[in-house]
């Protein structure tokens, strides 16, 4: 275990790697606050998958290796009833990265069970999805710090702690404000993303290896009951989109009527397989909720970029 202190461009450079959010693993580093330190963090897929991976591959992945975290640091002072700024300085992904479908996991797994997967070339500042290009947007799925409860907690799922909280706005420049529950607050992170759309629909976005650069710092007697970001949506400039609602009395199927809806119409458009247009909302749809007022029924749309939509198929005849 190293100790970092401020002081230096890079305080730590963090590559162990642990299963679960557990407050009894042993801290990997320990720093003070105000240190800069590294973050090296496979894929989700803990290096399972590569960029010549198969969906026979993905269909047989064992989910107990998934989103490993990479950590814990302990921060000195830090103590329940704190809070820790961690501001994300940078995000390195390596060259390559993936999407894909995984059995059982995403928010219409019992609809699309088949194994799906496609591997993409993150050297450029973009991707191309079926003809239509969208620019990278390196973020980090996973922040957090260990629960203030002894034993083991599964990695995938997000709590009051942080976690795999999954917004995609946690990109360079962001800060998230991470309740303190423990001693040193053991903060870990990983599920590097090169882009990933609002709600990461269908399980998987863009999956990559990725560096993270974190300036940790202490903010004493400062308690927070849940994480809080401050965060830009500048670099997501898409702004004409189409709208499919799901409208009903329960938010989560409503959710997935939305998703169901948007699904079907962009694979009749693109003339793909319905899963693979339902891939493609993990990168690039965007689930909101309208309305949550007027009871009994409320409004969940699934935004798709229109542009998706304008893109010709075939030339126009002459």
């Amino acid at each position: 275990m190293s100790k970092a202190t401020p002081g230096s461009a890079l305080a730590a450079h963090c590559t162990s790697l642990h299963k679960h959010w557990d407050r009894s693993v042993a801290p990997a580093h320990v720093i003070s606050s105000g240190a800069t330190i590294a973050m090296t963090c496979p894929d989700a897929s803990n290096g399972l998958l590569s960029a010549s991976s198969t969906a026979a591959d993905i269909a047989t992945i064992d989910f107990s290796h998934l989103d490993p975290l990479c950590g814990p640091i302990y921060v000195e002072g830090a103590a329940p009833g704190d809070t820790l700024a961690v501001e994300v300085l940078d995000l390195a992904m390596a060259n390559w990265g993936w999407t894909g479908l995984l059995n059982g996991f995403g928010l219409l797994a019992d609809e699309f069970t088949q194994p799906y997967f496609r591997s993409f070339d993150l050297t450029g500042t973009d991707i191309d999805l079926y003809g239509v290009k969208f620019p990278l947007q390196p973020m980090m799925g996973v922040l957090g710090v260990a629960p203030g409860m002894p034993g083991e907690f599964p990695s995938i799922t997000p709590t009051c702690a942080g976690g795999n909280i999954d917004v995609r706005y946690l990109t360079a420049g962001a800060t998230i404000y991470l309740p303190v529950f423990n001693d040193g607050a053991l903060l870990s992170g990983g599920d590097g993303h090169g882009l990933q759309g609002e709600g990461e629909i269908s399980g998987t976005a863009i999956e990559a290896p990725m560096t993270a650069t974190l300036k940790v710092s202490l903010l004493k007697g400062q308690a927070l009951r849940a994480p809080v970001l401050d965060i830009s949506t500048r670099r997501y400039t898409e702004t004409e989109y189409r709208d499919f609602l799901g409208i009903g009395p329960d938010l989560f199927q409503a959710a997935r009527d939305a998703t169901r809806f948007a699904v079907d119409a962009l694979a009749r458009h693109l003339q793909i397989e319905p899963f693979e247009a339902y891939a493609m909302l993990g990168m690039v749809g965007e689930l909101r909720v309208h309305e949550i007022v007027d009871q009994p029924n409320w409004i969940v749309g699934c935004m798709i970029p229109r542009r998706l939509f304008q893109r010709r198929l075939f030339p126009a005849s002459p």
